[in-house]
């Protein structure tokens, strides 16, 4: 994703830094796949409920660009490239109504859409996300042992504790590569075939190593 991150600054016409949809696009992905290699930075050190925050980031930058990339939405997009603040609630709505949309166009070709909506789950996940992120009592259980009376400072020393964590964040790293690649989609072309491939090609992986490595329920 960074490779075509780059190549659509290297190599096209786009107005880097101009006033333009494209443009809050190009930035807000580039701004997730930094924050990517953040929460993977903080997880490889072994941290855990410490690198929440990173992931709360995340989840703030990808809802935002999914927002911005909308196309029907403009009040968001201009107040962003007025460097104005928006806040995680209002892009979750822009969000919703895209949802509504792309939920309308499914059930006109005779797709029945399947599960919960995806602005439903975010804001469980943003609540989850927020318990570590304000230094809630209780965001931080597995840093504290009552029976040891012991703190952990740095790296948490349990592989299980640091396993479960770093599945949850994989989740958010995912979702975040697919909404940069779905948004890119709108520069470089949609229905450019390797770019799409390189989505199933990742989850195939990602697959085949849960599968391997099974976590403990």
């Amino acid at each position: 994703m960074i490779a075509l991150h780059k190549f659509i600054g290297d190599s096209t016409d786009l107005e880097i830094g101009a006033d333009t949809r494209w443009s809050a696009i190009w930035e807000l992905s580039g701004r997730c796949l930094a924050i990517c290699r953040v929460v993977l930075h903080d997880f490889r050190g072994g941290f855990t409920s410490e690198a929440i925050g990173s992931v709360r980031t995340l989840f703030e930058a990808a809802e935002l660009l999914a927002a911005i990339a909308y196309h029907e939405e403009e009040n968001a997009l201009r107040r962003w490239l007025d460097r104005e603040f928006i806040r995680p609630k209002t892009a979750r709505e822009v969000v919703g109504r895209k949802e509504i949309l792309a939920k309308q166009r499914m059930r006109e070709a005779g797709i029945e859409p399947e599960g919960r909506g995806a602005t439903e789950v975010s804001y469980e996940l943003y609540d989850d996300l927020s318990k570590p992120a304000h230094n809630m009592r209780g965001g931080f259980p597995e840093a504290v042992s009552v029976p040891l009376r012991e703190f952990t400072y740095g790296p948490h020393p349990n592989a299980e504790v640091r396993a479960h964590h770093l599945n949850y964040a994989e989740q958010f790293i995912e979702m975040t590569l697919i909404v940069v690649i779905v948004s890119l989609g709108d520069i470089v072309n949609r229905e450019r075939d390797e770019v799409w491939a390189d989505i199933g090609a990742m989850k195939e992986r990602l697959e085949r190593v849960r599968a391997e490595f099974p976590l403990p329920e």
